[in-house]
């Protein structure tokens, strides 16, 4: 967006409506590609329920201990140890308890791992090229990923590349946000998606702490279409509902 706006005259817009228009297609697209994705993060939660009570343990412990910081720091500067700057550990979901919510960022990982495009990312070539193994593509010519040969890929993804682990990338510098040639969900190199710390740190990881904070069991409503529900496409409907068991 700041690129487009500091760029107005070479993407040759018009006017402020031509320019908000294209703000807006930007903004409807991060509103889609988040809602598709976490609703189908919760069907991973109705098919994988053995891993939700250690996410759930893992966000209590790491909210109980940001909120402890903020209110000593507060306490430092001056405020009253009598009035807590942070009286409910819930409001003390910042973007550095998120980062330490390790098991959690590693489920929403292997989601996006799993669920994939087959192929993807589709580029034009602007020259000649020829690649490092001999392969040539000519000018003007379109290249798309496989992107699935790629996610499930045990060079790349470790043992058993084709299970779902979600535990696969604790204790490993992969985060949800690290683009690389073991995961392309974002894209790579300097045209990766630039709205992906917004979407996972901010979005998709703190719906997966409020879900699970408020619900304690997430199932199918039609088991038989488990497979379907975990496979479907960007943007295609789902196959079944969900019955949520609240906490309370």
């Amino acid at each position: 967006m700041q690129r487009m706006l500091d760029n107005f005259d070479k993407y040759n817009f018009v006017d402020i409506e031509d320019l908000c228009g294209h703000l807006l297609i930007l903004v409807l697209a991060s509103v889609h590609t988040t809602s598709d994705t976490a609703t189908n993060l919760l069907f991973y939660l109705a098919q994988y329920p053995e891993f939700i009570d250690k996410m759930h343990e893992e966000m209590q412990e790491v909210l109980a201990e940001e909120a402890r910081e903020i209110n000593e720091l507060a306490i430092k500067d001056g405020n009253s140890a009598d009035t807590p700057v942070i009286t409910k550990p819930g409001d003390a979901m910042t973007a550095k308890a998120m980062k330490k919510m390790v098991h959690v960022d590693s489920f929403v990982r292997e989601v996006f791992r799993h669920r994939t495009d087959l192929i993807g990312i589709t580029h034009k070539a602007r020259a000649n090229l020829t690649l490092s193994n001999g392969v040539r593509i000519p000018k003007g010519r379109l290249v798309t990923v496989n992107l699935r040969s790629t996610h499930m890929e045990e060079a790349l993804q470790g043992p058993d590349p084709t299970e779902f682990r979600p535990w696969r990338f604790v204790g490993k510098s992969k985060g949800t946000t690290k683009v690389g040639p073991d995961f392309l969900t974002f894209g790579m190199g300097k045209h990766a998606c630039p709205g992906r710390f917004l979407a996972m740190q901010a979005e998709i990881k703190t719906i997966t702490c409020m879900m699970i904070s408020r619900f304690s069991k997430f199932e199918m409503e039609d088991p038989s279409k488990s497979y379907d529900a975990l496979h479907t496409n960007m943007g295609a409907p789902t196959v079944t509902g969900l019955y949520l068991t609240s906490r309370q």
